[in-house]
């Protein structure tokens, strides 16, 4: 799925990314929107941090082995901020797709756009004088991709698009109020993500680990890399017992990987920087690491990584010439009689097969 290929590589660019997202931004936000991430590419792209485990970034595979470039063009680096909103699937519908929009701000080429879409097989439809270009296959059909201009490029389903496009035309654009929080996370944080919903709301084949946090009402999450590494989480759970549940099971996986030396010493002592709290139905969690430790962080990755590698090349090696090896003849089978006026005498003995 073609369409799918690309939402996922832009969605990717999260974790690879003192100025805020771009005010235009706000505007391509779904007005219902109940779940909103946004990502400053460009700062996390030139950030210390990113610098110190490009390594790990650059191995960890692509989704469906979609390239970062396409011919002429590298859209990775032509990207500044992205935004994803969306409202969550209906309760009617359970087993729907949530409808999502994803805004995204660059530096961007509307021709060699237009070009890439056209040659994925996408046909142009025309809404209020603003041109979607939408895949024809099943399974993509309800995308769509809007060139807006030269800095914005637009993504999600028709109806979200036909949505934000009749307001922003219209100049009926206020953001709604997740926006009001997700700016005050903007100024902290190069990637923050906002859910106002239960998970399961948002679950489906794109979000499929939704659905395994059946005990949140919502969650807050920021991550970011200005002097070193910071990571904040809020978790709403269902209730005060469910909150202190989470965090005695976060406290586990916390030591059970602090103590997996052999296999991750990148994570000894994450139990002793990481901060647990409980407060009524919130769980709190904070990671700080400053830009020593992030480079202490990042070689004993590589360090890892490079060992592991090692000991799976000799393990394959081994299982190689195990199995390059001859089997050993099956010994020799006989009849023995004994007793004979000549002595004990063999006579060779072939098995049927």
């Amino acid at each position: 799925m073609q369409v799918n290929r690309i939402v996922v590589v832009l969605a990717c660019l999260c974790p690879l990314a003192p100025a805020q997202t771009d005010a235009g931004l706000w505007r391509f936000v779904h007005p219902n929107a109940k779940a909103l991430i946004g990502i400053d590419v460009q700062r996390i792209r030139t950030s210390k941090v990113f610098s110190e485990m490009s390594s790990q970034f650059n191995s960890l595979p692509l989704p469906l082995g979609m390239p970062m470039q396409w011919p002429g063009m590298d859209l990775a680096r032509s990207v500044d901020r992205v935004v994803l909103s969306s409202p969550g699937k209906s309760a009617g519908d359970p087993n729907e797709e949530p409808p999502l929009l994803i805004a995204i701000s660059g530096r961007f080429e509307p021709g060699k756009l237009r070009s890439m879409f056209l040659k994925a097989g996408a046909k142009q439809q025309v809404f209020d004088s603003v041109t979607i270009y939408r895949l024809q296959d099943k399974a993509s059909s309800e995308f769509g991709f809007v060139v807006f201009n030269s800095q914005t490029l637009l993504i999600g389903d028709a109806k979200s698009l036909y949505t934000v496009i009749e307001r922003v035309e219209k100049g009926n654009a206020a953001p709604p109020s997740i926006v009001e929080r997700a700016r005050d996370m903007d100024v902290s944080y190069d990637f923050w993500a906002i859910l106002l919903t239960p998970p399961s709301a948002m679950a489906s084949e794109r979000f499929a680990a939704m659905d395994m946090a059946g005990k949140l009402n919502g969650f807050q999450a920021g991550i970011a890399v200005r002097d070193g590494l910071a990571i904040d989480v809020n978790l709403n759970a269902i209730s005060e017992a469910a909150a202190k549940d989470m965090m005695a099971e976060l406290s586990k996986l916390l030591k059970l990987a602090s103590k997996d030396r052999e296999n991750h010493p990148e994570w000894a002592g994450l139990d002793k920087k990481a901060k647990l709290t409980v407060e009524h139905s919130d769980v709190h969690f904070a990671f700080r690491l400053n830009a020593a430790e992030v480079a202490r962080l990042a070689k004993t990755m590589e360090e890892a990584s490079a060992k592991r590698k090692t000991n799976a090349s000799q393990a394959a090696a081994s299982m190689h010439a195990t199995m390059a090896q001859p089997l050993p003849k099956p010994p020799k089978q006989v009849i023995r009689i004994e007793g004979l006026d000549g002595g004990t005498r063999e006579i060779p003995y072939q098995p049927d097969k």
